[in-house]
């Protein structure tokens, strides 16, 4: 799922004004995946490589967390990244993908995944919150694109640099579950995945909660609470780390094809083949997004913040995590983020 793929990778080299080697310069300061330019695709938080831009400074801030419902009546509620002039209050989501098949139509944000046959593959859309979160409550009205084989919807709370993440993921060939989901620093541990059983997630909308606190954190499905994560049970004795996802982050829904991702972990995981004519079109839609920050509202002193949980002390609860045993590879899930 940490993964770029090369349809995307083209789309940044093409989109770019300079290829970033060492360092960016002073007129394309912003570094992303390798390649440098000097707007919101390049420099927003958490895209941005502090590492390989021009100067400490070249990367935006993050713009700390604002409590709000976003509705989609208004285009302005998610607009092509490349537009974005850096005001959160403006626009709530940002399309992050070239190109963009992402926009607000009839009071709901459309996710769009059309066929790419240079690649042989669907092409599909991610948008981000404009603002950033260091715990709280987000709910999302989701009617997913589970009506084929292959094609995943997403709902996610991700920091890009640091790997940490919380998810709702729905897969193809499984319309009537939903998947939770963490990652803690970018560890690809892929037994902690947890499925819901539930009506047909494609044919109905439901609301999906991330309740994300310092201690644990809570998914819940129509305000019912599916799984609970105690930071306490993540200790793990070899490192001294509790692998809990602590750094700031941002709100983020995406659709991308698994079923035709040429990885046969992912294909399995997702349903395979996915199904296409020139004319298909797959859509997951959002009602509405809720954000409540808790606490204050502003960032993180540092834009590339580490976790703090390193620690002698002893975990409360011992944390026996349940692990696969079947002795099967464990899905690789990539997925394209632009």
């Amino acid at each position: 799922m940490k993964f770029t793929s090369a349809f995307a990778a083209m789309a940044l080299s093409l989109a770019s004004s300079a290829l970033a080697q060492n360092k960016c310069t002073e007129f394309s300061p912003c570094s992303r995946e390798g390649y440098c330019d000097s707007d919101a695709m390049f420099c927003l938080w958490d895209l941005c490589d502090p590492a390989t831009s021009y100067n400490a400074t070249s990367c935006w801030q993050p713009e700390g967390c604002t409590s709000r419902t976003t509705t989609f009546d208004s285009s302005n509620d998610v607009i092509a990244i490349r537009t974005y002039g850096g005001n959160p209050q403006a626009n709530a989501f940002l399309s992050v993908f070239e190109p963009n098949n992402a926009k607000a139509a009839n009071g709901q944000l459309e996710l769009d995944m059309t066929y790419d046959a240079a690649n042989n593959k669907g092409f599909g859309a991610t948008v981000k919150s404009s603002s950033t979160i260091k715990y709280g409550k987000v709910t999302a009205r989701v009617k997913t694109a589970s009506v084929a084989t292959g094609v995943v919807t997403s709902f996610i709370i991700i920091n890009e640099q640091t790997g940490d993440e919380f998810d709702f993921e729905w897969v193809g060939k499984n319309p009537a579950e939903v998947q939770t989901n963490y990652y803690y620093m970018k560890e690809l541990d892929y037994t902690k995945m947890t499925p819901y059983a539930m009506a047909d997630t494609s044919a109905a909308y439901h609301d999906y909660t991330i309740d994300w606190t310092a201690e644990k954190t809570t998914w819940l499905v129509d305000n019912v609470p599916i799984r609970v994560l105690n930071r306490a049970d993540t200790f793990d004795a070899a490192t001294g780390v509790y692998k809990y996802p602590t750094t700031e982050a941002r709100v983020g829904f995406g659709i991308w094809d698994g079923g035709n991702s040429g990885a046969q972990g992912t294909q399995e995981w997702a349903g395979y083949p996915t199904p296409w004519s020139p004319t298909t079109v797959y859509k997951a839609m959002v009602d509405s997004v809720t954000i409540e920050c808790a606490g204050g509202s502003e960032p993180s002193e540092s834009g590339s913040e580490q976790p703090t949980d390193s620690t002698s002390e002893q975990p409360t609860d011992d944390g026996n995590g349940e692990h696969s045993t079947d002795g099967g590879e464990p899905p690789i899930k990539c997925r394209p983020r632009y």
